[in-house]
């Protein structure tokens, strides 16, 4: 098949940290789908990567949009920020078939609030929204946005949040949950250690892939209600604070930067479970050998043990 590998930062030309998880991420995944012996084709504002076919665009939004109306793709993946994305899919689905979540689902996860009343409803615990009686610290965070993005821990509320909710802070270990959805069956690949600075606003740093935890258990059960509750279809990474009980705290519809340790630990191929998430079946489980730690400022591989 001839796949389309979407990724929003190389495509517009993004800077800085963005560049550099989004050419991480789309070599990764144009390697994979090599691997199998399929086409890849990616758009890019910038330089090639050592894999696939690139389709260079001016850097605009207009320009992405194009592309993935007009592809001629038979598959596609798309990889943006989440209040693009729901967009961004809605086009691709118009034109060829869609390997990652629904437009749906991804327009509830990029909304934090109805996102959180969502899992709420189905049982899931979550990272709490605040009643304004409620005693800090609080975290505020945007009620639309991407991971730890202008996220703040506060003593007490502003009179005006704007554009931001507020959410009671819970103390415990900041998790995620790499995972492979489809229909009523959620394959988890990896649980994450995600290495996050407070300091400096919450700021994700690099990861463990995978970590060990005796909370393994508990932990899969959380994630693997959150997917079915929001409907998840494909890669999905769950974010989650690991206290009291293991509490959802973002929901990111879409491939994450934890497939750099990923691919380093799991023996099957992430392009396989891609596809068979939307055409076959999953498998029960997938083999992960040793571990590894990276930081995103340069995805440099610390360890791997």
């Amino acid at each position: 098949m001839k796949i389309l590998i979407a990724e929003y930062a190389v495509a517009t030309g993004l800077p800085g940290t963005y560049a550099v998880e989004g050419r991480a991420m789309l070599s990764i995944l144009a390697r994979s789908f090599e691997r199998l012996g399929h086409a890849v084709v990616y758009p890019t504002a910038g330089p090639a990567i050592a894999a696939g076919r690139a389709i260079h665009l001016g850097g605009c939004d207009e320009d992405f949009e194009a592309l993935l109306a007009s592809s001629g793709a038979d598959a596609g993946l798309v990889i943006a920020p989440d209040e693009l994305l729901p967009g961004f899919l809605e086009i691709l689905e118009n034109s060829t078939i869609n390997l990652g979540t629904s437009p749906a689902t991804a327009r509830l996860c990029a909304d934090k609030l109805a996102c959180t009343h969502r899992l709420e409803e189905a049982g899931v615990p979550v990272v709490e929204v605040v009643d304004p009686k409620d005693r800090g610290p609080f975290v505020l965070k945007p009620q639309f946005g991407c991971g730890s993005e202008r996220m703040e821990l506060v003593d007490e509320l502003p009179e005006y949040l704007g554009d931001r909710i507020a959410t009671k802070y819970r103390e415990g270990e900041a998790l995620s949950v790499s995972l492979i959805a489809a229909g009523d069956r959620v394959l988890p690949l990896t649980i994450n250690k995600q290495l996050v600075s407070i300091e400096a606003g919450f700021e994700y740093q690099g990861g463990i892939v995978p970590y060990h935890t005796d909370r393994e258990e508990e932990i899969l059960r959380a994630t693997k209600m959150a997917a079915l509750a929001l409907g998840l279809r494909g890669y999905a990474g769950i974010d989650l604070v690991v206290g009291d009980l293991p509490r959802v705290v973002d929901v990111n519809p879409r491939p994450t930067t934890s497939i750099v340790g990923i691919e380093k630990v799991m023996r099957e191929e992430l392009a396989d479970l891609i596809l068979r998430a939307r055409f076959a079946s999953l498998p029960e489980r997938v083999t992960v050998e040793g571990s590894c730690e990276f930081r995103k400022d340069k995805l440099e591989l610390v360890s791997i043990r």
